[in-house]
């Protein structure tokens, strides 16, 4: 047998929720036993299961139950892997079978494998962005937006650009169109903290609507992110999918969320386009906010990473979209698209597992 699952119950001890994640080469010739530890937030888990994909293009699946807590909220369970490089990662399933996303992969090397490079401390490692894979206008959207027709070096058509620090004051020096790859696409290279760009066309304020696109930057330590319900450039408020410097995609809102659980745990890296679907339905009450994120040319995942209940005071109840940038590094932006009336991602979901380590089991 290839692959096979075991349940352990050992000592934890990292603390519930941390995302980071120890990368070790293994040494044995044939087989090796991995150590995966894992945490989740929730305790109606009925089944957690481990996904292996493998050098040669194969993948498999098995159920790790649900192993005892460990110290610290943490979960073990070991698996059995062949010598080659292998990525991983884990599901939830939650009462009536809903299961959750697959949680960020992890990659753990053979023993054959050259070792990773070392990240750049300093955050400073440029990688170009490319134009990256256009998405085709979805039919029925209310509106698409792919900067096709905007001239090179202009201010996009129907934009309006506001200065840092969550300003009001119209400054449309800050964002512009520019072409990469062969594709137009809305950018920024300013290092100006907090600024943004919003479509302030007539007629571009929504409610209950769905807003997709993908987004990119050319730095680790660039912040960037795309805004939904947006009051710009009248009102300081609006819902934010995106990452500050070196971190992963969260959502946050302007007034700050009622909610927890707002991080996808997906962490961009430079150059790379990340695609995302950011839903947003007034509920009378409350709004709920559900948002995907994923790697383009990856596979979308069936559930929402982030699903919130937002009921603070001054939450937004309808708006316009746009986009926010901080810091250094060029950031792009492209193929908005809303989506008006989207009845719905499915019913909430369990969060998906938060892998913080893959460890060599001796023999």
């Amino acid at each position: 047998m290839r692959l096979r699952s075991s349940y352990l119950a050992r000592r934890g001890l990292l603390a519930l929720c941390a995302a980071s994640m120890l990368l070790a080469v293994a040494v044995e010739a044939q087989a090796r036993t991995e150590l995966l530890r894992w945490a989740h937030p929730s305790n109606d888990v009925q089944l957690f299961e481990v996904r292996v994909n493998f050098a040669d293009g194969s993948t498999q699946i098995l159920p790790l139950g649900v192993p005892t807590l460990g110290q610290g909220g943490i979960y073990e369970a070991s698996v059995e892997v062949g010598d080659g490089d292998v990525t991983v990662a884990l599901r939830a399933t939650g009462p009536n079978s809903v299961q959750s996303a697959w949680s960020v992969t992890q990659t753990r090397l053979g023993s054959g494998s050259p070792p990773a490079p070392t990240p750049d401390p300093g955050g400073s490692t440029t990688v170009p962005v490319g134009g990256g894979s256009t998405i085709p206008p979805t039919v029925g959207a209310e509106i698409h937006v792919d900067f096709s027709t905007d001239p090179v070096g202009n201010v996009a058509n129907g934009w309006v650009d506001t200065a840092s620090g969550h300003s009001l004051v119209v400054d449309d020096s800050l964002f512009d169109v520019v072409q990469v790859g062969g594709n137009h696409v809305l950018h920024t290279g300013s290092d100006d903290l907090d600024i943004h760009s919003h479509l302030s066309a007539s007629g571009s304020s929504w409610s209950n609507f769905e807003l997709r696109g993908r987004m990119a930057v050319d730095q680790p330590d660039s912040s960037i992110g795309v805004t939904t319900y947006s009051g710009y450039h009248g009102t300081d408020t609006y819902y934010r999918l995106g990452r500050t410097a070196g971190g992963s995609i969260r959502l946050e809102g302007r007034p700050a969320l009622s909610c927890s659980g707002t991080d996808s745990g997906l962490v961009p890296s430079a150059g790379e386009w990340i695609r995302f679907e950011l839903d947003v339905i007034d509920n009378g009450s409350n709004n709920r906010v559900r948002a995907k994120v994923w790697r383009q040319g990856s596979t979308e995942p069936a559930n929402p990473q982030i699903d919130c209940v937002d009921s603070s005071g001054g939450r937004p109840t309808q708006g316009t979209f746009g986009v926010w940038a901080s810091g250094p590094g060029q950031k792009y932006w492209d193929d908005f698209e809303v989506m008006q009336g989207v009845a719905g991602l499915p019913a909430t979901p369990p969060e998906p597992p938060v892998l913080l380590q893959i460890l060599p089991v001796a023999p």
